[in-house]
């Protein structure tokens, strides 16, 4: 049983390459996104299926430690990350599409299954639920919010290190 399912979107002034380059940028998510607390690396290697990190945030009303587990990933275009809360399995995929010249649109869907939750639990979710879809929506936006930022930021920077300095 799927329990929610969050679709957002944002446009980014960044390449989808950029863009690609802050989501995978996992030693730094503390850095870039103010949801997440600490992050740690948990393997070695390049982003790939497999890479697995520990961060600590709030989501879907769970304020832990969450071990996350890369699924997907295919360069410079989608990703699919895993994480088991308790007794629920979220799964957050983003998808990068080169939408102009200069802009590049992130889609992200988080997707919660609720499957294997106690009646309490579910008891409690239909109580206090929508409560946390919204809060965990919220930081979402934010978190799309702060990736088009870095996304953009580096892109200046790269841009700026490039420009005749006639220009």
């Amino acid at each position: 049983m799927t329990g929610h399912v969050i679709h957002l979107s944002t446009a980014i002034s960044a390449s989808p390459e950029a863009v690609w380059d802050v989501l995978t940028d996992l030693p730094h998510a503390a850095d870039i996104l103010r949801s997440v607390k600490t992050a740690e690396l948990l393997t070695e290697g390049d982003y790939d299926v497999g890479t697995t990190w520990r961060e600590d945030r709030t989501f879907f009303g769970h304020k832990e430690t969450e071990e996350l587990h890369v699924t997907e990933s295919e360069p410079p275009r989608r990703t699919i990350h895993e994480t088991r809360l308790g007794h629920d399995k979220i799964r957050t995929a983003y998808s990068i599409q080169s939408s102009s010249e200069a802009k590049t649109k992130l889609l992200l869907t988080v997707t919660i299954d609720m499957s294997e939750r106690t009646q309490r639990e579910r008891l409690v979710w239909n109580t206090w639920g929508n409560i946390s879809f919204e809060q965990t929506k919220k930081v979402l936006e934010q978190d799309l919010e702060d990736i088009g930022r870095e996304a953009e930021r580096r892109s200046a920077d790269v841009a700026g290190r490039h420009a005749s300095p006639n220009s």
